[in-house]
């Protein structure tokens, strides 16, 4: 009685999130196409979506985000990896979502109310719904599309329940998969535990329960949590309780669950327990990383700009010149540096790293390169050499190479000549040569005002 009841109760739920999220989701409306197909299991017309990625090209592959409970579940899945795509969160992925006709005998779960039916197997709706996802919905999208071999599986409520007896399916073809609040029988608990210790598929797992969801939900997402944290091996699965009811659970946790499935895409993370080994070379973490990325997802891969200059902090960091070397080279062939200031990007490396003569020699290739157009191009290697390296004679002789080089920083250049003179006790009528120049032909400027210089001249004089 208590399943029968919740089984009317979860269907009401489900009636009550069509009507939310079909008015309330965020619709990408390019690039979605709408399909009608033909199932030799359901004997009926079937509809499916399938939403495109941002410049789609047909000799790329791309990963497969499924999704069931269409009306539900399309728009925000949809939405969310829209923009997660976007910003390079996930690879670019295809959505399809499967419409039901018959949504409760289509997913109902089996609770083992019949006793001729193992709660390990599908009833009879569910086993149809099985068939038409993978013989013919699965089949029908990596014909015209170009799939990769990677694909998730996505429900929610009695979907999820679907979602999570796919897993230990024969004829299951995804590699992940993400349930959102499911509602499991003790046995399929322990039959999935059991499955995935003898089994070491490369495979994640993520799940979501809602704290004001019905108890059973919440308890199920507690025991695969504790099956999750004994499971070792290829096996991935995540666990996260949200204070979130039964609708509004799949907007908190949907994104999450995305993310769990791409964890691998862009994931460098463990370049702070590798940096520190004696052997350890960063353009071979980048290719492995890379190389991983690519075979986990099918995909062409390539080393993101934002991760490269993560990558870089970090190699700074360590203080270790043949990493800073591999890190600057690796920039290089991937062309993060523009042309135009590539000496001056390397020289602000070495810098950080403390690495300050290979600095010096780097600001003056870009300033022997003819990419000068700025007192910065000066002035940074003119600081190194008084603040870092101690030697302000060459930090003078550089300004008065600067002088030459770029006439519109004079100004500039003079004051920090006559500034360096005084401060470090050198040639005075040098000193007030300069100085006098700034006074005579000051203009307004952002480096030190005329009060500024006249002082400065003042404190010459009585040196």
């Amino acid at each position: 009685m208590k399943k029968t009841l919740r089984i009317f109760i979860t269907f009401l739920f489900f009636l009550i999130a069509l009507a939310s999220f079909s008015q309330n989701s965020t619709k990408i409306q390019s690039d979605t196409l709408t399909k009608i197909i033909t199932s030799d299991f359901f004997k009926n017309e079937r509809t499916i979506k399938i939403f495109i990625p941002k410049n789609y090209n047909e000799n790329k592959k791309y990963p497969v985000i499924y999704t069931l409970d269409g009306y539900g579940l399309f728009n925000i899945t949809s939405s969310y990896a829209h923009y997660l795509m976007e910003y390079d969160i996930i690879p670019k992925s295809i959505v399809v979502s499967i419409y039901h006709t018959d949504r409760n005998y289509e997913t109902s779960p089996n609770y083992g109310n019949n006793v001729n039916i193992p709660v390990t197997d599908f009833l009879e709706g569910s086993e149809k719904l099985k068939n038409h996802l993978i013989k013919e919905v699965k089949p029908l999208i990596e014909k015209e599309f170009s799939t990769s071999k990677f694909s998730v599986l996505i429900g929610h409520s009695n979907t999820a329940t679907f979602v999570n007896e796919m897993i230990s399916e024969k004829e299951n073809t995804f590699n992940s998969f993400i349930a959102i609040t499911p509602d499991l029988h003790n046995d399929q608990v322990i039959f999935l535990k059991d499955y995935l210790k003898s089994k070491n598929s490369k495979i994640s797992y993520f799940v979501s329960s809602g704290l004001k969801d019905d108890t059973f939900r919440l308890e199920s997402g507690k025991k695969l949590d504790t099956i999750f944290r004994n499971t070792n091996g290829n096996f991935k699965g995540l666990f996260k309780s949200y204070d979130a009811g039964h609708l509004d659970l799949v907007p908190k946790s949907l994104n999450d669950g995305l993310m769990f499935s791409f964890s691998e895409y862009r994931n460098f993370s463990n370049i702070h327990n590798l940096i520190i080994e004696t052997d350890f070379s960063i353009k071979d973490f980048i290719n492995n990383i890379i190389k991983n990325q690519s075979k986990t997802y099918d995909i062409e891969s390539e080393l993101n700009e934002d991760d490269f200059f993560y990558l870089s902090e970090i190699v700074a960091k360590s203080k270790n010149k043949t990493l800073v070397k591999e890190i600057l080279d690796i920039s290089e062939q991937n062309r993060f540096y523009p042309k135009n200031h590539l000496y001056s990007d390397k020289a602000q490396s070495y810098e950080y790293a403390g690495f300050y003569e290979d600095a010096l020699e780097n600001w003056k290739l870009q300033i022997e390169n003819g990419n000068h157009e700025n007192t910065f191009y000066f002035e940074r290697p003119f600081q190194l050499l008084i603040q870092n390296l101690n030697r302000p004679k060459e930090g003078i002789e550089l300004l008065e190479m600067a002088i030459k080089k770029y006439p519109k920083g004079e100004l500039t250049f003079r004051y920090l000549i006559a500034k360096t003179i005084f401060e470090n006790k050198l040639n005075k009528s040098k000193g007030l040569e300069n100085i006098n120049f700034c006074i005579k032909n000051f203009q307004t400027n952002r480096k030190f005002s005329i009060e500024n210089a006249k002082e400065l001249k003042s404190k010459l004089a009585e040196k």
